[in-house]
């Protein structure tokens, strides 16, 4: 199976190596995503049946489909169930590559380099055109999460403005969306790295 026909016809399902929940049908958020692309409560909490609270970061990526509906954009079903897993973790606890990579691609033939591209594919397209604050770390504890913290964004901003200046757009109209506190600060640096010279 590619890639291409995984996406298709991929069903998110409980994965041993993904944090505990307590909902595996929406992964503690209290929505999830249907077959037919409309996103609605969980249905433990339309049947009013115990369920945890939900999260800033549940409350996060509900914004940001929200957003996208109302922009008429199609929920992608596999970002949206990466999305919903990473709401699980934390910066102290994020969630490994390693882990996210086996989930997605572990049944596919690409190859270790082909689906870590794609891996980061996905978190970008996260960020870009969902515009969730998705926190990533290459050093101990490394891996991915949704960021819930003004303080660890303002880290996050810091280790990744020396990217290239497409991905600076992307994270600039990432703070703008998520962090307004932020947004004028960041964007008199943002329009600095943009001056003569820096947009090779």
């Amino acid at each position: 199976m590619n890639f291409d026909t995984a996406q298709a016809f991929y069903t998110p399902l409980p994965f041993d190596a993904i944090r505990p929940c307590e909902c595996y049908r929406c992964l503690d958020t209290g929505f999830w995503l249907t077959p037919r692309g409309e996103v609605l409560s969980c249905p433990r909490v339309e049947m009013r049946e115990p369920h945890p609270e939900t999260g800033v970061a549940a409350r996060t990526l509900r914004r940001a489909t929200d957003r996208l509906l109302v922009e008429g954009r199609e929920i992608s079903s596999v970002e949206f169930n990466l999305a919903q897993i990473l709401t699980l973790y934390t910066a102290d606890e994020p969630c490994q590559r390693k882990v996210l990579i086996s989930h997605f691609f572990g049944d596919t033939n690409l190859t270790h380099s082909n689906s870590l591209r794609k891996l980061h594919s996905m978190i970008e397209n996260l960020r870009r055109q969902w515009l969730l604050p998705i926190g990533g770390r290459k050093a101990e504890p490394a891996g991915y999460w949704v960021i819930t913290m003004l303080a660890e964004y303002k880290e996050w901003y810091r280790s990744v403005t020396a990217a290239p200046i497409t991905q600076l757009s992307t994270i600039h109209k990432n703070a703008k969306h998520n962090f307004p506190h932020f947004a004028e600060q960041m964007e008199l640096n943002f329009w600095s790295d943009m001056g003569p010279g820096n947009n090779d």
